[in-house]
């Protein structure tokens, strides 16, 4: 039997000027960190076989992307704007449902794009806030 699981039910939290972590609200969807490993050319004048040799470097988790119905001058709205002007670095909470206990994936990075999209008459209008991660994370299940 599968444990395939839809996204229902999930959230994405970022803490507000006080630290205080806030449900963004109306979240369509989100990614969750995608880490890469930069890789270190070692390669010397006598690297055997005439090869490249590398080893790790430092992990890169990239961007979050969280997508949300796009409410001009809502919480969601003004919350991001905030934390984008600030340039602080601030925590982040992504639930992931799961028929458990939810799976929290919890670290900090800067609000570093919101994008209002496309303002449309017959569609829903979207933002998508673009999350730069900064530092490691922990995931665990929700408690």
């Amino acid at each position: 039997m599968t444990e395939a699981k839809t996204g229902w039910g999930g959230e994405f939290h970022l803490a507000n000027g006080s630290g205080v972590l806030t449900e963004l609200d109306e979240v369509v969807s989100f990614t969750l960190p995608n880490s890469v490993t930069d890789q270190i050319d070692a390669s010397h004048l006598k690297s055997p076989g005439r090869r490249r040799e590398k080893i790790a470097g430092m992990i890169d988790d990239g961007d979050i992307q969280v997508i949300v119905n796009y409410v001009p001058g809502g919480a969601t709205d003004v919350l991001i704007r905030a934390r984008k002007a600030s340039g602080n670095i601030d925590d982040f909470m992504a639930v992931v449902p799961r028929e458990t206990a939810d799976w929290e994936v919890n670290g900090t990075g800067f609000v570093s794009g919101w994008d209002r999209g496309e303002i449309v008459g017959d569609g829903i209008m979207r933002g998508t806030m673009t999350l730069t991660v900064s530092g490691d994370q922990t995931e665990a299940a929700a408690t």
